[in-house]
């Protein structure tokens, strides 16, 4: 986002040319940029700073000038994260699903409009995200990266994107714990996905090639399939790479050589994107506001240090008091320690105590809130700098900004106007991009040595920061449609085992009776006790007849999801399938469907089947549909109706 604030296409390829040059000096030769989500307005920001914007225009044009730049410095893109998370909604708390609301038409003409110029315009891959999809016509998606509706239907035929497809990361908690590593592995590949991404566990890597082979081997996938990944894969590293260029980076030595050209380029980048919001005031300057005995107030939250920022060699100076604050709020003696986080800002304390005329005091602010010590020190300040630190996440800076303010405006600075109150992002500009109620108003969007060293410049006068308006709010939020996601599509069967999945299955049938809303009335009149015990279904009947089972499980936590057995007569030609089981939290997701498939695909295959059947009368365990039908029980019969009135072999 600050190389967006800059306004500048040229420095946004140069960047990522130097980005590049730099990545592939350590023998990286493909990076998951740019980013291309369009922030919604009016939103609360998941995507913070990561974003180029609100405008999917600039966004579409500086994202095709990152491509360029990789490409110009050797390296392979991604765009991401598809089909865009600038409004990425939570529905309950951020450990639930997260969802990207607006049927296809709504997301096509804002969110999708730089994927669609990023696969117009050689961009080498693509990545789906893992976001739910309530609304695309008329189809609810759990998660897009798993969805052959979003993977195939949308980007690549309506986008029309031809190139790599990257799955995301398969341990995220939702899907691991949905489906886990190895289940969904096979989702991504059915969807369309080529390369799939799984981060950090060696055994869940394994898992999901194991998943995949096994898929191949029972038709889950085709051969056919698989072969059309790697010819992509394969076209993508013929553009760019070698195995020379592989095997034989630069390393440090070619680092070394690019320090000087690009330090000057990381200085231009700085300069250029520090962002005046607001300045009705006209305080900027500060320096003109002061004389030597003026006193700044300088409130700066806790925050994590960043790798190679530089903590101070000395605390004190004769122009920068440090002000510690317990978390009671009182004042406390001097150390040579920091608390956590508090180290970050100690440098640009230092910077701003050089170039304030008079005295600095710096302190932090805490979830503590405003202290009796904080009120006496800006009422006995000249003007206050308050910074915050992505406050999205971080609420507690928006009820002390806002008193802050309010002390500020109640005590009068000179016959002018108020105590000045300069207020400064230093991460996402979205803490109170919209409240004009902070009248002066900076964004910095990152906190490292480089950038605060060129805010204190543009505080004092010594850099001139670009401006932006406030902006004008043409996207609204697109409502809930209130609908439950949900998600029918291919799940990987395998055969039951009962050392693996004995356990399993005796939960699963357990949690079937425990949870069913009519209990007693379910196994008294309907079912006979021996439905729910695992030796109605593995012992061994009639050695005349042969039976195979199939389970759906999470191949990763191995909790049984579903659970189909299947039976054959030789002597008859009769084979049945005796019994359909799906967890009950997990129905309408495509268990049954893909159990029943499955089941079909193998008893068709055995040799003299004359006839096919649902249900057995030996072992006679189910008895079939109840007669007293509830509503759930009037769809199952026009199911059962459909696919065995007319079947064929």
């Amino acid at each position: 986002m600050a190389i967006a604030a800059s306004r500048s296409p040229r420095l946004a390829r140069t960047v990522a040319t130097a980005t590049a040059k730099e990545l592939s000096c350590l023998g990286v030769n493909l990076i998951l940029g740019p980013v291309l989500d369009v922030h919604a307005r009016g939103q609360a920001q998941q995507m913070g700073v990561r974003s180029l914007g609100e405008d999917d225009h600039v966004v579409s044009d500086l994202g095709l000038e990152y491509v360029k730049g990789y490409h110009s410095g050797g390296l392979l893109s991604c765009g991401k994260h598809f089909p865009g998370y600038g409004n990425l909604m939570f529905p309950g708390n951020l450990s639930d699903i997260p969802s990207v609301p607006g049927t296809l038409d709504q997301l096509y003409y804002s969110s999708l409009a730089p994927f669609q110029a990023a696969a117009d315009n050689e961009v080498d891959s693509m990545l789906v995200g893992a976001c739910a999809m309530p609304d695309v016509e008329y189809e609810n998606v759990l998660h897009a990266c798993l969805s052959r509706h979003v993977v195939t239907n949308l980007l690549r035929e309506r986008i029309g994107f031809k190139r790599v497809v990257i799955c995301e990361c398969l341990e995220i908690e939702s899907m691991y714990e949905s489906f886990g590593v190895g289940q969904a592995s096979v989702m991504a590949v059915d969807a369309g996905c080529d390369l799939l991404m799984v981060c950090n566990s060696y055994a869940n890597q394994r898992e999901a090639v194991l998943a995949i082979q096994a898929a191949v081997a029972s038709n889950v996938i085709s051969i056919d399939r698989i072969l059309e990944s790697v010819s992509r894969i394969s076209d993508m590293k013929r553009k760019l790479l070698t195995w020379d260029r592989a095997l034989n980076p630069p390393g440090v030595k070619g680092l070394g050589l690019l320090k000087k050209e690009h330090e000057a380029l990381s200085r231009e980048a700085y300069e250029n994107s520090i962002t005046l919001i607001r300045d009705r005031p006209k305080v900027i300057p500060l320096s003109a506001k002061a004389d030597p005995t003026a006193k700044l107030l300088l409130l700066t939250p806790l925050v994590e240090t960043f790798h190679g920022a530089q903590s101070p060699t000395s605390m004190e100076d004769d122009t920068l008091l440090l002000v510690r604050t317990s978390h009671a709020g009182r004042s406390r003696p001097h150390t040579t320690g920091h608390l956590d986080g508090e180290a970050a800002f100690q440098s640009f304390g230092r910077l701003v105590a050089k170039m304030w005329p008079g005295k600095v005091v710096h302190t932090s602010y805490t979830a503590s809130g405003v202290s009796p010590l904080h009120e006496k020190l800006v009422s006995e300040a000249t003007a206050v700098v308050l910074l915050t630190a992505d406050g999205f996440r971080n609420t507690y800076q928006y009820g002390f900004t806002k008193y802050v303010l309010a002390l500020c405006k109640s005590q009068s600075f000179s016959p002018s106007g108020h105590k000045p109150c300069v207020v400064v992002a230093v991460s996402s500009p979205y803490d109170f991009y919209n409240d004009t109620a902070v009248s002066t108003y900076l964004c910095t969007y990152d906190c490292t040595d480089e950038a605060l060293t060129c805010l204190s410049r543009a505080l004092f006068g010594t850099l001139t920061p670009a401006s932006a308006s406030d902006p004008s709010s043409n996207l609204q939020p697109i409502p809930d449609s209130g609908r439950a996601p949900v998600q029918r599509q291919l799940w990987l069967v395998e055969d039951f085992a009962s050392s693996r999945d004995l356990d399993g299955l005796q939960e699963l049938l357990d949690r079937t009776l425990n949870t069913s809303s009519d209990r007693a009335e379910m196994v008294e009149a309907h079912f006979p006790s021996c439905c729910f015990k695992t030796s109605s279904y593995i012992a061994d009947f009639d050695p005349m007849i042969k039976s195979h089972h199939f389970v759906v499980r999470n191949s990763s936590t191995r909790v049984v999801y579903g659970f189909c057995a299947t039976y054959y007569v030789p002597s008859l030609g009769v084979a049945s399938v005796g019994l359909i089981l799906v967890d009950i939290e997990k129905r309408q997701k495509g268990i049954g469907f893909s159990l029943h498939q499955r089941a079909l695909s193998y008893l068709r295959c055995l040799p003299g089947i004359k006839h096919l059947q649902l249900g057995t009368t030996l072992p006679s365990v189910y008895p079939g549909i109840p007669n007293r039908l509830n509503s759930t029980h009037v769809v199952l019969r026009k199911w059962v109706k459909a696919k065995y009135d007319s079947t064929r072999f």
